[in-house]
């Protein structure tokens, strides 16, 4: 008969096992990260997503124990080919990806390229958020966002608004404005911001939906006026600019273009955790919200559930107003 193993020899083995058995180190939260974090930015170097993930990258390694994050550009195909790379990427919390809202219209209008915004990437933290503005010519015989709306009444069919682009948030923006105040100015699309703004500067097309950081210095000098904000409230660091939800027909509107930071879908719950815990603690950071400030950000520091909040809002939010506005990415 083969002899028993004595009890401890067993127990000692037992134990073995199960540590062979468990997770490996890295996914303990205590332990992460042990090496370079890298956050893709799926546009061009010099843009918004990548100025926001510069400043981040640069404050935030005071809570990772010191290891550095490195932003990789991944720019094409409206966000979706960086999008996509991290969509696939190891599930281990060392690639990240930083991104605007734009991901959420990508997938409203069915145009995302081989991954899925709810399925394959989990929101992290919402970073910073910038509201699409109104802003008219300084000829323009408007003042405010309701004698916007009395002209655009009393003057059916002879007004153009210019945009950012085909599909971007100021389009959606101002198809909103048309819808909620029964009004019918003509979109315009242009390629950028930046010659939507040169136009309103020229009166060529003296209506425009623009982000605030294009708008902001014209306004400044008097060259353009900015008549509201879309969001549901006044920004802290502009009080003196209405918000669009103050005029009654617009109670609803409130349009950002939001920055978040995601993760693969399969990375683990304690490192997704371990991560929105550094970048909300980054964000309490003065010189930071400062810097964010100055260049027209306002500072949301919204962990994982509101990001996720924000998402599906956008996703509805879009979805309907592309419907009737029969707005369509080529």
């Amino acid at each position: 008969m083969t002899p028993r193993m004595p009890r401890p020899r067993r127990a000692f083995l037992a134990l073995a096992l199960a540590a062979a058995l468990a997770p490996p180190a890295h996914a303990q939260p205590g332990a992460y990260p042990s090496r370079p974090i890298t956050i893709v930015v799926p546009f061009q170097a010099g843009g918004g997503a990548d100025t926001v993930a510069r400043l981040l990258a640069t404050h935030i390694a005071g809570q990772f124990n010191g290891q550095s994050v490195i932003v990789d550009n991944r720019a094409g195909a409206s966000g979706n080919i960086g999008a996509n790379y991290v969509a696939r990427a190891a599930a281990d919390g060392y690639t990240l990806l930083l991104t605007n809202s734009t991901i959420t219209i990508n997938a409203a209008l069915n145009f995302t390229q081989g991954y899925d915004v709810r399925k394959d990437l989990r929101p992290i933290a919402q970073l910073v958020s910038s509201p699409v503005a109104v802003g008219v010519n300084s000829g323009y015989p408007a003042r405010t966002v309701a004698e916007l709306v009395s002209h655009l009444r009393a003057n059916p069919g002879k007004a153009n608004y210019s945009s950012c682009g085909n599909g971007s948030p100021q389009h959606f923006a101002g198809e909103a404005f048309n819808q909620g105040a029964k009004v019918d100015m003509v979109h315009v699309p242009y390629n950028g911001c930046a010659p939507a703004v040169s136009d309103a500067l020229g009166n060529q097309v003296p209506i425009l939906f623009s982000t605030i950081p294009n708008m902001a210095p014209h306004a400044k000098t008097g060259k353009l006026r900015m008549l509201g904000v879309a969001s549901a409230k006044r920004l802290s660091f502009m009080p003196d600019v209405p918000a669009i939800a103050e005029t009654p027909e617009f109670k609803d509107l409130d349009i950002s273009v939001w920055f978040g930071l995601f993760a693969p879908a399969a990375t683990p719950a304690e490192v997704r955790g371990r991560i929105e815990q550094a970048v909300t603690a980054t964000l309490k950071d003065p010189k930071l919200r400062q810097d964010f400030q100055s260049r027209y950000y306002e500072v949301d520091a919204l962990g994982a559930d509101g990001m996720a909040r924000q998402v599906d809002k956008d996703l509805s939010m879009y979805g309907q107003l592309a419907k009737r506005a029969n707005i369509k990415l080529e």
